[in-house]
Formats: structure tokens, C-alpha cells, sequence
């Protein structure tokens, strides 16, 4: 029998994304397209050489600032479903500084990230300031926040934001404002990932090394017990949903910072990176660590999806199919967790 939790920790998201490929290498098969064919370009895809994996580590950085973000708000005992929205005010801060400010002592990357983060910290903070004064739960108050953060871009892409012409998007941040490039290729892969290593690491200190993360971690095992022992929940629910809000602000203001959208913020550019944040948590279980390799993972699907679109008969939406049944296994996990005892258990005997 496996007893260690911590081995079970890394052996359940291993064999969910087994089972997932392997389920996905069935439903391959069935459509007469060879499963190793369809494999080989998924992966080389996204790790064959230096752009694809460029192309990987680039959309691999808003995931992970988003998984740390659900993550941390899981470590406190909420359900943060609103980085989302964080992203958007973030992003679109971001690109109110950079686009319409000229002073670089204002407008350069340290300031811009430090307020654009700041704004996800704020939108993130109503949340558990309903929660903490009011008891409104935050699945409902973040939801509800994501709908006020659409609709507040869409007015602010087509009235004060707006740059000169027909599409609804900002200016261009000026030059001082942009993240630099980490290589000299065109896939606009930035300083922003290195911030997002920075970021883990942080996450994990907090959590481990720091009162602050005692404290988060109290009040969500037992927010009762952590006040009788002197702990202001109150306060810590609404630090933690804030800083929570502020790693998910930074993946927006990357986003803009970054070049992926040729330095603007345009409708879309924050796909569905917030929502994306709460798979990478889950499947990460709630780790810094493994919420960068699930990252990666969720990434490398994405952009290999493409090439295997591309070279096969495959559609890309096979690798969402793939994505949904790693959510799935890792949400029974219990079920995985089980199978692994016994059969140890089973092999003992």
C-alpha cells in the first residue's frame, strides 16, 4: 500500500494525463488517423527545436501567473474564479500607462507590472471584502466581477481607450514600456516568463517560510480555530483574495507588456487564461511547482494541438477533449488514489 501523500501528490496528475492520452489515442484511432503519428506531431510540435518551444514557454506564461493565483486563493480556502476579470482591469491598466503616458519614469516595465498587478489586487480584493464583511461567497461575487470586467473593456476599447481607426483596441504601449525579448526570433517569448519563475518561487515562499503563510493556510484549513487563535481572518481573506487578484493581474499585464498583441490590448487577448488557472491548479494540486509543469503541459497541448491539426487529420479541438478528461480524472481522484493502494497493497500480498 502507497502511504506517502506525497508520492500519491505526484503519481495521480502522472497517470490522469496517461489515462487522458491514452483515451485520446483511442478516439485517434477511431477517426483512422495512427495515434503515434498524431503523438509525434503533437509534441514535436511544441518541444522540437527553439521556436516551438518559445511558442510553449509564451503561452505557458499567463497560465502559470493565473494557476498560482487560484492556487494561492485554494491555500486560504476560496475558490477564486474571478482572475479572469483580475487579467482584464490589469491589462487594460497596463495599457492606459503605456499607451497614453510618455514619461518613462512612469511608464517602464517595473512600475507598469507593480500598478497593473495592483489592479488585479483591488478588483480581487471587492471579492473578499464582500466575503469577509458580508459573507458573500466569492464564487459568486468573482463570477459576477468577470461580467463587470467585460463589459468595463469592451466600453474601454471602443470610447477612452480606443486608438485611431476601426478596430476596438488601445495605442501601442511606447517603447520604454515593453518587456524585452528573451531571443532573437519572432516568436515574442519575454522577460515575462522569467518574472512568472520569479512568481513560483515567491508563492512558495510565502506559503512556506512566511507568517503570512501560516496564516493563509490557517484560516483555510479552519477559519474558526485560526481566530481563536488571535488570527483576523477578515483581514487574511481579503489579503489573500487580493494578492491572489495581483499574480493573476500580472499575466494580463504580460500580455500587453509582452508583444503578443503587438503591444496593445485588443478584445480577446486574455482568452480564457483566468478560467485555464483553475485546471493548472488542480492538476499542479495546489503547488507552486506543479502548477508551472502543469503549465507547460496545458501549453505544450495547445501549441502542439496546432501542429498536429496542421499534419493530420486530427482537429485541434482533440487536444481540449484532452484537457477536459485530465480535469476529469484529476477531479476523481479519489478513484486514482484507490486503484494505486490497492494495487500496491495487492502486489504486497
Amino acid at each position: 500500500m502507497i502511504k506517502n501523500k506525497k508520492l500519491l501528490n505526484i503519481l495521480v496528475p502522472i497517470i490522469a494525463v496517461a489515462i487522458a492520452l491514452l483515451i485520446g489515442a483511442g478516439i485517434i484511432f477511431y477517426m483512422g488517423v495512427n495515434p503515434l503519428t498524431a503523438y509525434y506531431y503533437l509534441f514535436t510540435g511544441a518541444f522540437d527545436g527553439v521556436t516551438p518551444i518559445a511558442r510553449t514557454l509564451l503561452e505557458a506564461t499567463p497560465l502559470i501567473f493565473t494557476g498560482l493565483a487560484v492556487l494561492f486563493a485554494f491555500k486560504g480556502g476560496m475558490f477564486n474564479i474571478g482572475a479572469q476579470g483580475q487579467m482584464i482591469m490589469a491589462g487594460l491598466t497596463a495599457a492606459a500607462i503605456g499607451g497614453f503616458i510618455t514619461n518613462t519614469y512612469i511608464s517602464n516595465p517595473v512600475v507598469i507590472l507593480l500598478v497593473g498587478g495592483f489592479a488585479g489586487f483591488l478588483w480581487a480584493a471587492i471579492a473578499g471584502y464582500l466575503k469577509a464583511k458580508l459573507g458573500v461567497h466569492e464564487v459568486i461575487s468573482t463570477i459576477m466581477l468577470n461580467y463587470i470586467a467585460i463589459s468595463f473593456e469592451q466600453y474601454c476599447l471602443n470610447y477612452p481607450l480606443k486608438a485611431p481607426g476601426y478596430n476596438p483596441q488601445t495605442p501601442s504601449v511606447i517603447e520604454a514600456a515593453r518587456l524585452g525579448k528573451l531571443l532573437d526570433i519572432r516568436v515574442p517569448l519575454n522577460y515575462g516568463f522569467i518574472i512568472a519563475l520569479v512568481a513560483v518561487f515567491l508563492v512558495w515562499f510565502i506559503l512556506e517560510k512566511t507568517i503570512l503563510g501560516y496564516h493563509v493556510k490557517a484560516v483555510g484549513f479552519n477559519p474558526t480555530a485560526a481566530e481563536n487563535n488571535g488570527i483576523n481572518v477578515r483581514m487574511i481573506t481579503i489579503v489573500t483574495l487580493g494578492i491572489s487578484g495581483f499574480l493573476a493581474g500580472l499575466g494580463g499585464v504580460e500580455r500587453v507588456l509582452g508583444g503578443v498583441g503587438q503591444y496593445a490590448y485588443k478584445t480577446g487577448l486574455t482568452a480564457s487564461y483566468g478560467f485555464d488557472g483553475i485546471a493548472v491548479a488542480l492538476l499542479g494540486k495546489n503547488n507552486p511547482i506543479g502548477a508551472l509543469l502543469a503549465a507547460i503541459l496545458f501549453a505544450a497541448l495547445r501549441v502542439g494541438g496546432r501542429s498536429m491539426q496542421f499534419n493530420t487529420d486530427v482537429p485541434s479541438q482533440m487536444v481540449i477533449m484532452i484537457q477536459a478528461i485530465i480535469i476529469l480524472l484529476i477531479a476523481a481522484e479519489n478513484m486514482i488514489r484507490s486503484w494505486l493502494e490497492k494495487g500496491s497493497k495487492g502486489g504486497a500480498e
